[in-house]
């Protein structure tokens, strides 16, 4: 009878042991996970048709990586260098990338064995007793649980996507800063241009008010020319005090982005440099895998694409296995004389019969996150093209409105000259000098404005077009995150 109970053991422990290779067999080979949308598919899904070239002029060409070194100015390098090395929210997108390739690994860790120890040692003393009972245990264990479905790879394909996506969010963020960069930089000489501008206008009054009290002490004007001219000269001051407000506020703004206590001491150049040649935009197909922020969309796509298989795989069993062992002592074990080494292995399997209609739910839920991370990409692409779009136009129409207003500042500042030789002659009223006066200092303003806008546009123009400011190609960028995933890969560093 004995030994038909060994032998019964016997054959329940190589079951036993066929069944968990069996598993662990399936778990190694385990089922494919299903294939992401193409981004011809998820671009076909999200967008109308696209038009073979820009709605403006002539842009054929391939886009050209290091725009900030076509301006030619050493200082605006050293600015953009120190933003990228100390603004902040650069370093807390930095962070955040940080955080989703560490969440890779923590979803990661799930396809792997659990492994753990549990060691300790006890005493106990009651009232009937003058000794100690004293009790030890030291155990260890491990679970594991096999993925025959995919469930848990398609949850570390999700959180890889969410990494990928973040680190192309960083690629874009480096990008925007370089430009907003640039932009302080050339709105700081602009402010200077107007104030030095406003400093003219100050000048300019304060002479006309000489001229006016010369001629009042000769008799040819009355006090009303005087007080027409003390008044204009104390507008002109107060516009000056404004301009030199507007002057602190863009160097603060610009100390600000490059990390640095804002003091108002860092300011850009007093002339602003001259606009590098025109650019080409390639085609506007090329645009959506040129773009760091229009990549990290389409890899929120692929994200929601896993989530929605985790959900619908989470339906099927689970099996787990378990396997623990080591030794337990104690006064109870030692009086009912029991070996204290243990040795303890289980198969479990879950089956979800009736979840309330939760699981089918939480699919519906994914299915719907999957459609609007297709929406977004949709959008997020029409704003991409709108913005190129309006770059491209804008890029001629300021150049022909520059063009007419510099022509309307040489006019009027030939009017003032010849309106200023007339007032000493006595041929015209101080009014109508004043008037001439005014019309060229915002003809002098709107150029500088102008001058400003063609370089503000133009760094624009290269973000949208995805043009990186240096010679690092975000698309290679985008190619290293996705081979480096789940493999050490190290966050990107500042600058």
């Amino acid at each position: 009878m004995r030994g038909r109970l060994n032998e019964g053991r016997s054959s329940l422990r190589v079951s036993a042991i066929a069944a968990v290779a069996g598993l662990v067999a399936m778990a190694l080979s385990g089922c494919t996970l299903s294939k992401p949308p193409s981004h011809s598919e998820t671009v076909g899904e999200a967008l109308p048709t696209i038009p073979p070239g820009w709605g403006t002029g002539d842009q054929a060409g391939t886009v050209q990586d290091g725009w900030l070194r076509s301006f030619r100015d050493a200082e605006l390098d050293a600015v953009v260098a120190e933003a990228l090395a100390h603004n902040l929210d650069l370093r807390e997108a930095a962070a955040m990338v940080e955080v989703a390739r560490q969440t890779v690994i923590v979803v990661g860790s799930r396809l792997k064995p659990q492994v753990g120890l549990n060691i300790g040692v006890g005493a106990t003393r009651d009232d009937g007793h003058d000794s100690w009972f004293t009790s030890s245990k030291g155990l260890a264990g491990a679970a594991w649980e096999p993925d025959l479905w995919g469930r848990l790879r398609a949850q570390r394909a999700e959180a890889e996507a969410d990494y990928e996506a973040a680190a192309l969010d960083y690629e874009y963020a480096r990008q925007s800063l370089a430009a907003m960069t640039a932009k302080a930089w050339y709105d700081s000489s602009e402010a200077i241009q107007l104030e030095a501008l406003a400093a003219d206008s100050v000048r300019i009054h304060a002479n006309l008010l000489r001229l006016v009290e010369v001629r009042r002490n000769a008799g040819k004007v009355g006090d009303l020319d005087l007080a027409e001219a003390r008044g204009n000269l104390n507008a002109a001051r107060s516009a000056l005090v404004r301009a030199q407000g507007v002057t602190a506020q863009a160097s603060r703004w610009l100390e600000t982005l490059v990390g640095r206590y804002p003091e108002a001491e860092l300011k850009g150049h007093a002339d602003f440099a001259a606009v590098p040649p025109p650019v080409r935009a390639d085609l506007p197909s090329s645009l959506l895998e040129r773009r760091p922020d229009l990549a990290a969309v389409e890899k929120s796509v692929i994200a929601a694409f896993r989530k929605e298989e985790s959900a619908r795989l989470a339906l099927l069993p689970r099996f787990s296995l378990g396997l623990g062992g080591g030794k337990l002592s104690d006064g109870v074990l030692s009086l009912l004389r029991l070996n204290p080494w243990m040795l303890n292995a289980q198969l479990g399997m879950s089956v979800p019969i009736y979840t309330g209609g939760a699981l089918t739910a939480e699919i519906e839920i994914a299915t719907a996150g999957q459609q609007a991370a297709v929406a977004a990409y949709g959008s997020a692409a029409l704003v991409a093209f709108r913005e190129v779009e309006n770059g491209l136009m804008s890029e001629e129409l300021l150049v022909q409105r520059l063009r007419l207003d510099e022509a309307a500042l040489s006019d009027r500042t030939e009017a003032v000259r010849i309106a200023n030789v007339r007032y000493q002659a006595g041929r015209i009223s101080l009014l109508s000098v004043l008037q001439l006066q005014e019309a060229q200092l915002v003809s002098r303003a709107e150029v500088i404005k102008l001058r400003g806008a063609q370089l503000a546009n133009r760094i624009d123009l290269h973000l949208a077009l995805g043009g990186s400011f240096d010679d690092n190609v975000a698309a290679e960028r985008a190619v290293a995150t996705d081979q480096n995933v789940g493999s050490g890969v190290e966050t990107p560093t500042l600058g």
